[in-house]
């Protein structure tokens, strides 16, 4: 298998199965970080919105050689992430229906600003991603639970009930919602680092 390197350099040389294997290799990435830019401005779209999306970024990129602007391959994902991003950005303009009056809003000092504008985040991509993510693995290992841990984690984290509220509601001992609690976090903890993750 190439390194990152050598398949960049191949790539750049036009190097047909190096760019499927590069392809294949970052379009998760391309199509989660697409995904992630479209859910967050809350903006309507299909599965093949996304696809179409990823496949438009990987031609560009291709035909206009612009693996040529990474200087530093460990950088390809950060990279990627911006032009997925940007990619995501210019498909909601060129969709979305905004007249001149809709595209405009008042912001707290009173002045009108536009819209459009404001979907470039100043975040880091790259982090946002890997922030989405982690809720995403976060809430895959809540659905593995019984459903009554289940139930108990979610009153807590989500509706910030409190270890004697949930007792009382399901009509179980404190002790035994605390205990649950305490195991299911110390589980997810150890999931978690595994894959990388140490925000829980």
């Amino acid at each position: 298998m190439l390194t990152l390197k050598e398949l960049v350099a191949k790539c750049l040389q036009k190097d047909k199965p190096a760019w499927s294997e590069f392809v294949l290799r970052f379009r998760p990435l391309v199509e989660r970080a697409v995904r992630a830019r479209l859910h967050r401005h809350n903006f309507s779209h299909t599965i093949e919105d996304i696809k179409d999306i990823t496949q438009g970024i990987f031609l560009d990129i291709w035909k206009n050689n612009k693996l040529a602007l990474v200087k530093d391959e460990d950088r390809i994902s950060g990279w990627l992430a911006i032009v997925s991003q940007n990619a995501a950005i210019d498909f909601i303009r060129s969709h979305a229906k905004f007249n001149r009056q809709d595209s405009f809003f008042f912001n707290d000092e009173g002045a009108s600003q536009e819209i459009i504008p404001l979907l470039a985040s100043a975040a880091d991509p790259l982090k946002e991603l890997i922030q989405d993510d982690f809720s995403l693995a976060v809430e895959k290992l809540i659905e593995s639970l019984e459903p009554r841990e289940r139930l108990i984690l979610r009153l807590n984290l989500q509706h910030n009930k409190t270890h004697r509220e949930i007792a009382k509601f399901m009509k179980i001992p404190i002790n035994t919602v605390s205990s649950i609690l305490r195991r299911t976090m110390l589980h997810f903890r150890e999931v978690l680092r595994k894959h990388g993750h140490s925000d829980i």
